[in-house]
């Protein structure tokens, strides 16, 4: 049987380690591998102090810091159960965040909460249970190995389509998985991740964080938030690490290219990226002209285009399925007429099969939806005596796509899927064409059919593509058009209120509540003077956001720089005392 994670910590290099930074220029905490035994047997005995048991189901708002990422582990080790779940942040309302983790308590028997920071002035019926001090250790420092099939954790699906479901993590799957990860991609200890993911995301967990550990490597780790401030300032922290791994979804190339337009050439030449040989791109249908010219763009700083690994996984396998190779990504045109990117092989562990909506097995290059059958697939989702798999053992995951040349392209999910005329499209294919337009935000494009009807939802970011609406909404069917071969009527373009278009917690579009909102009339559309307001609101957050930033970014130089003047004067004066004499008498 493979090791478990915690016997390949106790295994692992003891200088290196996870390095969790409060932002990109700070000098981040050091968790190293030699250190993390103690700590992680000290947390469990911390919480066994609290009246913790093995089996104990702990609600655990997973924020990225040194304690709560320890405490997961210390949890771990106990034996008691953490149900991983996306903490409090501001944008959220506290009303909406309080009944989201009621919710999962009462659907899940759930008693305990972790106290995370942000909880603080949130009122939440649960025993709460205090984080551990950075001081806790264990003087014996043997962790334990977890039967394969012992629970670890809950991790939960994106929630797209509805309330996000429990999907328990076995020792067995987990280990199973991080084990195809490090084995397909190559890791060794030599290597240095980066990854600013969310940890209560698969893909930040498992991928950017758990995956780095059981290499046994460096993984440099920071908030969210961070690249959502500064997106350029994310490579220059890859360059700076002479980063060799990365876990992104499509939106951190959409969202960085952006910025990188205005970049003036001098910055950009201070970026270094030749070490990255593998960038895990996955989670959301990927932007195929945006990644062209991103690794054009970035190509004269050292990225190769090879260095690109797009993926495909779910949390019910744990995370990752298929991967792209060392030979790199290429682009054919799918059944449908549209460009269609390959995500791999799919790992060998795992058995596919893709089936038309009769249930005929397809073909190669014949659309039908992807199922799963082996490796580290979940039984059934958690606390739910449903299967999971079918009676042969395969798993229907939604998604659609084909297979040429052994390699897995993905076209979208069924839930997604328009059809005209007989024929499927996906709302992600209308979607991208809309957002290169200028006048556009990004991300922030809903497709849905309604009535019979293809219906855009956008938001603009001027006030000038609204004051010539016609003609705006004419751009945009013209977009479909000639990349789709689609016609949409003007009049089913709307350009909408911000604040409306509902996502799930890593980002997904929620497109069934979107269609909802819009047969139900509950879609606002904008005008100039109502977008003017709105772009001023959002001005005034960033403008608050940002000033916090750049204070903490401040306050973190002053302090390095205290320290280095300080260590400066020290050092003057040692040799002085070192050197000093009593006067003879």
């Amino acid at each position: 049987m493979s090791e478990s994670l915690f016997a390949r910590i106790c295994k692992a290099d003891p200088q290196r380690g996870v390095y969790v930074y409060e932002d990109f220029a700070d000098p981040p905490v050091p968790l190293l591998y030699g250190e993390l035994p103690a700590r992680i047997a000290g947390c469990a005995e911390h919480f066994r102090k609290q009246g913790v048991k093995p089996g104990d189901k702990v609600l655990f708002p997973f924020e990225t810091s040194e304690a709560v990422l320890v405490s997961f582990l210390g949890l771990l080790e106990l034996g008691a159960l953490p149900l991983s779940v996306k903490p409090y942040i501001l944008s959220t309302p506290k009303q909406a965040y309080q009944g989201f983790l009621s919710r999962i308590a009462e659907r899940h028997g759930v008693s305990l909460l972790l106290d995370v920071p942000s909880l603080k002035g949130l009122e939440l019926p649960m025993q709460r249970v205090a984080l551990p001090s950075s001081e806790v250790r264990a003087q014996t420092a043997r962790l334990r190995e977890p039967a394969p099939d012992e629970l670890a954790f809950v991790q939960f699906s994106s929630g797209s389509t509805a309330f996000p479901k429990g999907v328990p993590i076995t020792w067995g799957n987990l280990t199973a998985n991080l084990r195809m990860i490090t084995t397909q991609g190559g890791f060794s200890s030599s290597d240095r991740g980066c990854s600013w993911l969310p940890l209560y995301h698969d893909m930040g967990l498992v991928g950017g964080l758990m995956a780095c550990v059981y290499g046994g490597c460096d993984i440099h780790i920071s908030q969210p938030q961070n690249f959502l401030l500064d997106p350029v300032g994310w490579l220059e922290f890859m360059s700076r690490q002479r980063s060799t791994l990365a876990v992104i979804p499509n939106f951190a190339i959409d969202y960085t290219l952006k910025y990188l337009l205005d970049v003036d050439a001098e910055e950009l030449e201070r970026l270094d990226l030749s070490a990255l040989r593998g960038v895990y791109l996955g989670s959301e249908p990927i932007n195929i002209p945006n990644l062209e010219r991103f690794t054009a763009l970035l190509g004269a700083r050292g990225l190769r285009r090879n260095a690109i690994w797009p993926c495909y996984g779910m949390a019910e396998a744990v995370l990752m399925v298929s991967c792209v190779g060392a030979q790199g990504w290429r682009v054919v045109t799918a059944p449908h007429g549209l460009p269609a990117i390959s995500l791999g092989a799919l790992l060998s562990e795992f058995e596919v099969r893709l089936r038309t909506e009769e249930g005929r097995v397809c073909g190669e290059r014949e659309l039908g939806e992807i199922e799963l059958r082996g490796g580290s697939l979940a039984a059934s989702y958690y606390a739910d005596e449903r299967q999971l798999r079918g009676e042969d053992g395969f798993y229907p995951t939604g998604d659609l796509g084909f297979l040429e040349g052994g390699e897995l392209f993905i076209t979208g999910r069924i839930n997604d899927r328009i059809k005209i005329n007989g024929q499927s499209y996906f709302s992600s294919d209308f979607e991208q064409a809309i957002e290169r337009l200028p006048f556009i935000r990004p991300g922030r494009t809903v497709v849905i059919q309604a009535q019979g009807r293809v219906v855009v939802l956008a938001e603009v970011h001027s006030a000038e593509a609204l004051e010539r609406r016609t003609q705006s909404q004419q751009q945009v069917c013209t977009a479909i058009l000639e990349s789709a071969g689609v016609t949409v009527a003007p009049q089913d373009v709307l350009f909408i209120r911000y604040g409306q278009i509902q996502k799930t917690s890593s980002g997904k579009l929620q497109r069934r509540v979107m269609t909802e909102a819009y047969e139900q009339g509950r879609i606002r559309v904008a005008t100039p003077m109502e977008l003017r307001a709105d772009l001023l609101r959002v001005q005034a957050q960033r403008l608050f956001y940002g000033s916090l930033f750049e204070a903490r970014r401040r306050s973190s130089q002053w302090l390095q720089s205290g320290r280095m003047v300080l260590g400066a004067v020290l050092q003057r004066l040692r040799p002085r005392v070192w050197r000093s004499t009593r006067p003879p008498r």
